[in-house]
């Protein structure tokens, strides 16, 4: 018999105490995955919201269910069909959602869910790059279409996601807005943002001039005020739950608005972590903690006040 794994697993939906350490196989692979021994974790606020329950209509798992879709590590174990990987290379991925995540000393991944890590970055930076990435990629380049010279409102400039736009909207030449705190501006502004918009004093809707797109990751009111600041035919494309007034605001405006679920996609991944390697991409880390029941419980508490600014990093 193999020897077991620890992982952080929940056995029922609920608070941060349902969040235990267990003894837990290491998972199978088929032929077209990669068995990763996982050095370090992303936190990401997907994982609370399931641990809450959140999300079981749309993934009705068997628990225990171990949470955590981000991660970066050693490939252990090859399937046989996989190419471009091999035993000791190292990685960084996203997976599909599963009730085996990434809160594990071993994680099961599909081979196109994966890329090689940079060399030039460790660890713990790499394992904080490609769901956030992913998600600011495909809500910003493939649904709301930015390009070169358009403007960009991201809300929440400061969090995992939100630092992820700033960095790549500027990349390709687009102008870029966003919302934090004023303690966070020059931390926004270092990322590449143009101009910063203090949320606590200062309305957006008010103040930002029109834009071709909002990346809204908050929500709310914030989700409605969006259109007043999109100018017409612009997109806004949010990645947190939506309103039927937002619905109805898009046809009376003439906005295209949709709500996205990022998907892991290799060639975003890949392309992330090239510009992660370059230097171009900086994963800045608010916090990293030793893997075990205690600190992911504190990862949790952390995420859920929705003021961080980073990414959440667990080392087992």
């Amino acid at each position: 018999m193999t020897k077991p794994m620890k992982a952080i697993v929940i056995n029922d939906y609920g608070d941060r105490n349902q969040l235990t350490e267990a003894e837990m196989p290491i998972p199978e692979i088929n032929d077209n995955q990669l068995l990763v021994k996982v050095v370090s974790i992303g936190v990401n606020p997907i994982d609370w919201k399931t641990r809450k329950g959140l999300r079981k209509a749309r993934y009705p798992f068997e628990f225990p269910i171990i949470l955590g879709q981000e991660m970066a590590g050693v490939v252990s174990k090859v399937g046989q069909k996989v190419t471009g990987f091999k035993v000791g290379d190292a990685v960084i991925g996203y997976g599909t959602p599963s009730n085996r995540g990434t809160y594990a000393e071993y994680y099961a991944i599909d081979a196109d869910q994966a890329a090689h890590k940079p060399i030039t970055v460790s660890f713990q930076e790499a394992a904080g790059l490609s769901l956030a990435g992913t998600t600011a990629w495909e809500a910003m380049f493939d649904a709301g279409h930015l390009k070169v010279g358009q403007t960009v409102l991201v809300l929440a400039g400061s969090g995992g996601v939100g630092s992820m736009a700033i960095q790549l909207a500027k990349h390709i030449g687009a102008h870029v807005i966003t919302t934090t705190s004023a303690t966070n501006d020059n931390y926004v502004r270092k990322l590449g943002a143009d101009k910063v918009i203090d949320y606590k004093t200062q309305d957006f809707a008010k103040v930002s001039p029109e834009v071709d797109l909002v990346f809204d990751t908050l929500g709310g009111p914030n989700q409605i005020d969006a259109f007043k600041v999109v100018k017409p035919c612009g997109h806004v494309i949010s990645i947190v739950e939506t309103t039927d007034q937002a619905t109805e605001l898009s046809k009376k405006q003439g906005v295209t608005f949709e709500k996205i679920n990022a998907y892991p996609d290799k060639d975003i991944i890949t392309s992330l972590s090239n510009q992660l390697g370059s230097g171009k991409l900086k994963v800045p880390i608010a916090t990293q903690l030793k893997f075990n029941a205690e600190n992911v419980q504190e990862m949790h508490k952390l995420s859920e006040t929705g003021h961080i600014v980073g990414k959440l990093i667990l080392n087992v």
